[in-house]
């Protein structure tokens, strides 16, 4: 199996996708996009530190009736999934 999902204008690379929504008529692929960590440890013997963590999610909308080839693409693409 391919890394990649082709549709009519975009390559998305499978290991990017973090869900896929289904609607009637519509799918939202959601792609894991640039996430940054910050993270701080004290030099204490109590252990004081933080983290903070930011992951936004993009996401491409593939409609029937708008996008009827990559819809087909799309749904052949989830029925082969195992």
């Amino acid at each position: 199996m391919t890394g990649f999902l082709k549709l009519t204008s975009m390559l998305i690379n499978t290991k990017h996708i973090h869900k896929i929504l289904i609607q009637p008529n519509k799918y939202y692929i959601y792609l894991s996009s640039n996430s940054s960590n910050n993270g701080f440890s004290g030099f204490t013997l109590w252990g004081t530190g933080m983290i903070s963590s930011n992951n936004n999610e993009t996401y491409c909308e593939v409609c029937e009736t708008k996008h009827s080839i990559d819809y087909k693409i799309v749904s052949e693409w989830i029925n082969n999934q195992k």
